[in-house]
């Protein structure tokens, strides 16, 4: 962090805000000063004069004069704040965060300068704080404004006609310190807080206090105010038309009349309909109520569907100013019953516009552990990494945010549905909400405050109660909580029609494992589990054994990728990667499995690299396996969501796809392959095949959207010099859509190599030659995975080249050796370098004479600074290039 030139005080304030046009004063950004206070000596720094005995006036006054400000950032974290300040180490370092726990125990004063205009006659001033952080109290000119209860709640208050003089005032925020509340291993009834657990320590997520102003804030001045307001698309039953229906409350300054326009704009920007409402005096809260009719909207599908269409709603003051604008979509969505389902289970399909679709996708934790320092920029990266990998679904997931505005217009114009639950989760001791009346109607508050904000949005599928509530071992429903009960009945209030489920899983058994399903394989409804990677063998055996209709939360461990490690921990306490170094037991102790994939490698593994690559591959196969498996049980099972997407603070080791820098690891691209609509799949008993009498694969297919008759299928066992070791082929007469076995393919164990690396490779094709799927799937001949590490080396060519300013292509063809195992493109620019490479990547080997295409794109655009990219393989030295230097064709 870059150290402050000289140590600021209450004077070194940035200048204050000015309105823009004299009605809106944005209050967002660097202008904001911040400080520490233990237990009221806040008080001391409001600009409130101090009345107290003995000498603590005296103390106040001192206090008030002296060094202690540091520069602030809203929306933003108290402790980030800090760490840029350099009060703090970085707490995404080794094992820094520890020094950041203390900061949850005290208050923490937000101040800022604001220069009010004149107000005209009938104007207000009125203070806007869109979230605080778990709650504070708010002042201007040292006077309190009100309280904000909850970092949900919008803040609103009016700031007295007597202190909205023109001229310079002082805001301030007294943030307080975190309420009591429990970590991941606790006890659930405990809770008396609606806030993410997550930052109370979690498996991928260690103590991290989060306070601050953690999303907008602004001084509106005007005459005529936004004081509620919910939005509602929706397609009218029998016809092609849609309405948006708009209620709120509008609070006007005077007795006279006033009006608001209602507009919805296509994705040009372009009318398709307005409303304007009249609302006459006298009296200063005046109700909106208005229906806007859009004639034959195009409907939002979700983007495996079709086209995410949106259209933008904007409410303005005649000749005045926006007061609010929004995305909404017009579809139908609903949850159906699924296929061959026990009776009594609830339905876990998905059917938007009348159309089924399997709901493949990722559980969404916060993009940051500090998640007032979250930008849409990283939002809309994510998103759009889990648009790239085919998904159809984010379970947003109870243990962190009710998710931001910003999320949810990415997922809108991304065409990804949402599953939104409350802030609730499991804990290690006991994982059922308190069910007293305090507590019932807190969270029956709670939902008023979070659901009718969201209500416009397309994406918006379903809501959830909380993360794995259960009470002894069984997940809970409505009739066993209390809280459950009232939060489904408030969201059916305030959203009525929109799909809930009061926890995921649902039941009736909770876990996904073999006892279990082996036990009562018709309680299979919703399952969670398992996170971990069960051996070369174990893996596939539970995947195949599946019986549910819904797999909501289940991943597979791997390491950090390099990049990330790199900066993550210092180089001289990297080593050992296992549970035994401090280090990496503060960073993803739960999902340190060394031990496991030394065993897979047959205890080979040397050193941090070997430990990486043998990781991320058993996490890349062992989660693209168990989703395969999953989807070829569609359409009885229809809900299929890896754990997880991305990571809310860095670890070396975790079950996300994606790392904390938004750089993709293997098992994304994996698992990508896995999501796809048209494939050809192996089931197969394990990955490594020494010891058993034959090697044998079964050939599956299925195409989403459909494959017309004719098509074709050919398998082989090859080396991994391209030898085929044996084939068959199947003609496949009729339509392909819903998963189907074709065959098997069997050869001998004894006629395999020796401790070989052996590629399973499946071609399917249409009736006329296109190619719908080609799969190549590593395996062994020995009774581990080494032979891995004996891979010859490969020979390719390499060609890189620009692709217009912000992107690049990189030619890889194969020339000479054995396949290429495990070719990687990867963002070789140093940590904090702007943005993101977003990067193609095929977890497939490259076989001999072949040749494969990778593309780069560097978001949002950085024109001037370096791009290089890393290649790299198992079996391939690592060459880094710049696409932007012109070079030949390289080995």
């Amino acid at each position: 962090m870059a150290s402050m030139p000289h140590v600021p005080t209450s004077e070194d304030a940035p200048a204050p805000a000015h309105s823009r046009g004299g009605r809106v004063l944005d209050l967002a950004g660097p202008g904001w000063l911040v400080r520490e206070a233990l237990g009221d000596t806040w008080r001391w720094y409001v600009d409130a004069p101090v009345t107290a005995r003995n000498n603590a006036a005296d103390a106040a006054r001192a206090a008030a004069a002296t060094p202690g400000w540091w520069p602030a950032t809203v929306p933003g974290s108290v402790v980030a704040d800090l760490a840029r300040a350099g009060e703090l180490p970085d707490p995404y370092r080794d094992r820094n965060s520890r020094a950041a726990e203390w900061t949850g125990a005290r208050h923490w004063v937000h101040r800022r300068a604001v220069d009010l205009p004149p107000l005209a006659p009938g104007e207000r001033a009125v203070v806007e704080l869109d979230g605080v952080d778990p709650s504070g109290t708010v002042l201007w000119d040292g006077e309190p404004l009100g309280r904000v209860e909850g970092l949900y709640h919008r803040f609103r208050a009016e700031v007295p006609a007597h202190a909205a003089t023109p001229g310079e005032h002082r805001l301030a925020v007294v943030v307080d310190p975190v309420p009591a509340n429990e970590p991941q291993v606790g006890r659930t009834e405990r809770v008396r807080v609606h806030r993410p657990r997550m930052t109370e320590g979690w498996d991928f997520c260690p103590r991290l206090p989060h306070q601050g102003l953690w999303r907008s804030a602004r001084v509106v001045v005007d005459r005529v105010h936004l004081a509620a307001l919910t939005v509602r698309p929706s397609v009218t039953p029998g016809t092609a038309d849609g309405v948006v229906r708009v209620a709120g409350v509008v609070e006007v300054g005077d007795d006279g009349a006033a009006g608001i326009r209602v507009e919805v704009l296509d994705d040009a920007g372009g009318l398709v309909a307005a409303v304007r409402a009249d609302l006459p005096g006298p009296g200063r809260e005046r109700p909106l109520d208005l229906a806007v009719r859009v004639p034959a909207p195009r409907l939002w599908w979700p983007r495996r569907l079709g086209t995410p269409t949106t259209y933008t709603v904007r409410l303005t003051v005649p000749g005045g100013r926006t007061l609010w604008r929004g995305t909404v979509g017009f579809r139908t969505a609903r949850l159906v019953a699924n296929p061959g389902a026990p009776a009594g289970a609830r339905g876990y399909t998905a059917e938007v516009n009348g159309v089924r679709l399997p709901l493949v996708g990722w559980n969404w934790a916060p993009a940051d552990a500090l998640y007032g320092t979250v930008t849409r920029e990283r939002v809309e990266h994510l998103v759009g990494l889990a648009v790239a990998s085919g998904a159809a679904l984010l379970r947003v997931w109870g243990g962190g945010l009710v998710e931001t505005e910003e999320f949810y217009d990415a997922c809108d114009r991304a065409g990804l549905l949402v599953w939104q639950e409350l802030s609730q989760s499991s804990s290690g001791m006991q994982s059922a909400p308190g069910e007293d009346p305090a507590f019932v109607d807190l969270m029956r508050r709670e939902a008023a405050v979070v659901v009718p904000p969201r209500v416009h949005h397309p994406s918006l599928l379903l809501w959830g109660g909380g993360n794995e509530l259960d009470l002894d071992g069984v997940p809970l429903d409505e009739a066993r909580s209390p809280v459950l009960a009232a939060l489904r009945d408030e969201v059916a209030r305030l959203d009525p029609g929109r799909a809930w489920l009061p926890t995921s899983p649902t039941g009736p058994a909770f876990h996904h494992r073999a006892d279990v399903i082996a036990a009562a394989p018709d309680d299979q409804h919703d399952v969670h589990g398992p996170w971990e990677h069960q051996g070369l063998t174990g893996q596939h055996a539970l995947a195949d054994a599946g019986t549910c209709l819904a797999h909501s939360e289940f991943g597979v461990e791997g390491m950090a990728n390099r990049r990330l490690l790199d900066h993550l921990v210092p180089a001289d306490r990297v080593w050992p990667v296992d549970r035994s170094n401090p280090v990496h037991r503060h960073l993803g102790e739960w999902w340190d499995n060394a031990p496991l994939v030394q065993e897979c490698f047959g205890g080979r593994l040397a050193g941090v690299d070997d430990y990486r690559r043998a990781s991320q591959h058993l996490q890349a196969t062992g989660l693209a396996y168990a989703v395969e498996a999953d989807r070829r049980r569609w359409p009885r099972c229809s809900l299929v969501l890896p754990w997880q997407l991305a990571e809310s603070y860095p670890n070396s080791w975790c079950t996300a796809v994606v790392d904390h820098l938004g750089d993709a690891k293997p098992a994304f691209h994996a698992v990508a392959r896995a999501f796809a609509p048209d494939r050809a799949t192996l089931r197969t008993a394990t990955t490594a095949w020494g010891g058993r009498t034959h090697a044998a694969a079964e050939v599956w297919l299925w195409s989403d959207g459909g494959v017309g008759a004719g098509s074709a299928v050919v398998a082989r066992l090859r080396t991994a010099d391209g030898d085929v070791l044996t084939e068959r082929r199947w003609a496949v007469p009729d339509p392909v859509r819903e998963p189907r076995p074709v065959g098997d393919l069997r050869h001998p164990a004894s006629a395999l190599p020796r401790a070989a690396v052996l590629l399973w490779e499946v071609v399917w094709t249409a009736a006329g030659g296109a190619v719908l799927d080609h799969e190549v799937v590593v395996a062994t001949s020995a009774a581990d995975l080494s032979p891995l590490l004996d891979l010859a080396p490969a020979v390719v060519d390499v060609v890189a080249r620009p692709d217009g300013p912000d992107a690049a292509v990189l030619e890889v063809a194969h020339r000479g050796g054995p396949a290429v195992v495990g070719l990687a493109l990867l963002d070789a620019r140093p940590v904090g370098a702007p943005g993101w490479a977003v990067l193609d990547g095929d977890p497939r080997p490259l076989l001999p004479g072949g040749s494969r295409t990778l593309r780069a794109r560097w978001t949002p655009a950085d024109p001037t600074g370096p791009r290089p990219l890393t290649l790299t393989a198992w079996n391939l030295p690592a060459t880094t290039l710049d696409p932007r230097v012109p070079q030949e064709a390289r080995p």
